[in-house]
């Protein structure tokens, strides 16, 4: 008597065929691992646009605190000369 499983994997059904449960159940198994890496997506352009990003903002904060800096230094040292 063969006994025949259905599978959901990734919301496709498979079916299985095997003479005793025990092998419908690996060969379930193995059908899971086989249609999960086809599902499998390359996600490293989004990866390094994300790091290329990342290093912009840096950048621009870095010059926002620099240029407040300078700023700041500039207004304090023209208050300096004016109340001599």
């Amino acid at each position: 008597m063969k006994t025949i499983q259905m599978v959901n994997i990734g919301g496709q059904w498979v079916a299985t065929q095997a003479k005793k449960k025990s092998k419908a159940l690996a060969a379930g198994g193995t059908a899971l691992f086989v249609s999960a890496s086809s599902f499998a997506v390359d996600h490293s352009t989004a990866i390094a646009a994300a790091g290329t990003d990342g290093t912009a903002n840096t950048t621009a904060a870095a010059l926002v605190v620099i240029a407040i800096a300078s700023v700041v230094t500039g207004i304090t040292l023209v208050l300096g000369l004016l109340r001599k």
